[in-house]
């Protein structure tokens, strides 16, 4: 069915449903019949109306405006939904609720919490007008037989449009390729985006202008150290590959604002890194992810949006020759000369954490990484012969609570976290991706706290959540552990200890002095915490061109893979801050430019 008599339908449809909601209305609600009345054949009350539901990040308020037959607007006037991420669905939701007066509206891929919580406080003012719910649900689908085929050409297809996508297109663009983008979700930007957007790079004219001497001598060392922390069994971190990272990120950090039009507000340390080498713009990721998208849509490169890959395409010698994809308007073709995987790791994917990672599974809800970190490009390629890394782990984000109100205690290291025998098991001054490897290995870690002068705002903020199954309270601290199901005897040792260190200055698990706070004062809470991701580690091998190799080592033709895609080669189980968007946007470029490159020499 052509797109002319689909609108077609779909406004036949609408005068229908007026139709049919004036006729309820002619019973129904009496506010509905005194507008009625009014106007001669209402099915709303006139007027404007307000309600909020809770999205992503909190409360979104939304005003709709009704005459007596249509929803006349639909704004959204406030929210804390994460700016890039929620944009789409705060613009496209309530359009498509206005143009085609249904309430059977698809939500946004990637802001699927901040599409419904619109739909649902819109659902609100629509009860509150007096119209009819149902009808407005009842979806004017396209049927399946109306989907059509499209087929399209070009040198460069990159699936995915985070980080790694954005730069990826910038540099096969920057040399002559012409390049098409495949985003599944409604929003480019990734785990990017939801990054703090810095990048961490040693000796760069940034550091230089402000009088940083930084070498990657100096990160190397704390990467060693770091790693050392971790599976001593790993044949990773590959260090040569991490030497050659190191080099790489320098320049990329350069062409970002050479070429693609970014700026770095500051360069600074962060945390247990004081080094001044993350390089940060003033917003965050969001920031990072605008900059590049804006550079890459002035260069016309093409962003399909919505329009999820599902094959990748191999001729008989089983070179890939191109990708299928899916959309709203049904399937398309992309013909390409190279292909770049760009899709993300594969954090939100139960189905793969349960078969790599069984011991995060559980904990997936808490997850910070994006939601298309499904791991598409990873199976695509792995259908087709790819080889992938062995040991995948997490990029570890500490530990969160389930509980909101305590989710600033997660970087509070002055607390001591204990594990269901009652026992603290490390310094809880630890790099949070350390604080994340240690968390997991416990059956349940609690977060003990007393009822002094700096813990009153917290405990506080959750009086109206008690009685609680994530919160324990106690008296004393027996009564505590009873109330935590942990024995006593090790509990109160736990703490005697630990205020015993307080005083001394000298901790059992060498946390610094500025960090010790006793424990002295009833009554007590304890609060479960568990480990939380914010991406994996794993995906793809990849030489070092990123190009796609199978089992025996051997490159899969014109199959390239960058980010989280294909990660695992420079860690072992500790992410290092600012290392995984400079991967993510280093491996992206360097993609882009050899597949651009390749093309041309006719490899």
């Amino acid at each position: 069915m052509s797109r002319i008599w689909k609108k077609a339908l779909i406004v036949m449809m609408g005068a229908l449903l007026v139709f049919s909601l004036a006729a309820c209305g002619n019973s129904g609600n009496s506010g509905n019949k005194a507008a009625n009345e009014a106007s001669g054949s209402g099915v709303y009350k006139a007027g404007t109306y307000t309600s909020f539901a809770k999205g992503n990040n909190g409360d979104v308020t939304v005003e709709v405006v009704f005459d007596a037959n249509a929803i006349v607007s639909v704004t959204v006037k406030d929210h804390k939904e994460t700016q890039g991420i929620s944009d789409p669905a705060i613009e496209k939701i309530p359009q498509g609720i206005v143009t085609g007066q249904t309430l059977a509206v698809d939500v946004i891929s990637g802001a699927t919490n901040t599409s419904n919580a619109i739909l649902t406080a819109v659902e609100d003012c629509v009860k509150q007008a007096g119209g009819d719910i149902d009808a407005l649900k009842a979806a004017a689908a396209v049927r399946e037989g109306d989907k059509t085929d499209s087929e399209m050409s070009t040198d460069v297809v990159i699936i995915g449009a985070g980080g790694t996508g954005l730069a990826a297109a910038g540099s096969a663009f920057e040399q002559g390729a012409k390049v098409v983008v495949l985003e599944k979700q409604g929003n480019v930007g990734g785990s990017t985006a939801l990054s703090g957007g810095g990048i961490a790079a040693t000796g760069t004219r940034f550091q230089e202008e402000i009088g940083v001497k930084d070498t990657p001598e100096d990160w190397m060392k704390l990467w060693k150290e770091r790693q050392s922390t971790s599976n001593p069994d790993s044949q990773y971190p590959d260090y040569d590959r991490v030497t050659k990272f190191m080099d790489d990120a320098v320049d990329t950090t350069h062409w970002l604002v050479d070429y693609m039009n970014h700026k770095y507000a500051r360069v600074e340390g962060y945390g247990l890194d004081p080094v001044a080498r993350l390089h940060f713009p003033e917003k965050g990721g969001a920031e990072l992810i605008s900059n590049l998208e804006k550079t890459v849509r002035e260069k016309g490169i093409d962003i399909l949006l919505e329009t999820k890959a599902t094959e990748l395409l191999t001729d008989e010698q089983g070179a890939v020759v191109g990708v299928k994809a899916e959309n709203a308007e049904g399937t398309l073709t992309v013909h390409a000369k190279k292909v770049i995987i760009a899709a993300g790791g594969f954090a939100k994917n139960e189905e793969m954490m349960q078969r790599f990672l069984p011991q995060f599974v559980e904990d997936i809800d808490i997850s910070a990484a994006a939601a298309g970190s499904t791991g598409d490009g990873i199976l695509m390629a792995e259908k087709i012969g790819a080889a992938l890394y062995e040991d995948p782990w997490v990029i570890g984000l500490g530990m969160g609570s389930r509980i909101q109100e305590l989710g600033g205690l997660s970087w509070d290291t002055t607390k001591i976290l204990v594990n269901e025998k009652g026992n603290r098991f490390f310094n809880e001054n630890s790099h949070y991706a350390i604080v994340t490897n240690q968390v997991v290995n416990h059956e349940q870690v609690w977060m003990v706290i007393d009822s002094s002068e700096a813990n009153t705002k917290t405990i506080e903020s959750i009086q109206g959540l008690l009685p609680n199954d994530e919160i324990a309270t106690g008296g004393t601290v027996q009564e505590l552990a009873d109330a935590m199901a942990v024995p006593a005897d090790a509990l109160t040792a736990t703490i005697d200890t630990f205020n015993s260190g307080v005083a001394s200055g000298k901790d059992a698990f060498n946390k610094e002095k500025e960090t010790l706070i006793g424990i002295n004062k009833g009554p007590y809470y304890a609060f479960k915490f568990y480990p939380k991701t914010m991406g994996t580690f794993g995906g793809v091998k990849v030489d070092e061109h990123y190009r796609v190799l199978k089992e025996d080592g051997t490159v899969i033709p014109n199959l390239y893979a960058g980010g989280e895609a294909a990660n695992r080669s420079i860690y072992n189980q500790v992410y290092m801050s600012g290392s995984a968007v400079q991967y993510a946007l280093t491996s992206g470029r360097l993609s882009g430019a050899h597949a651009a490159n390749a093309m041309k020499e006719g490899q």
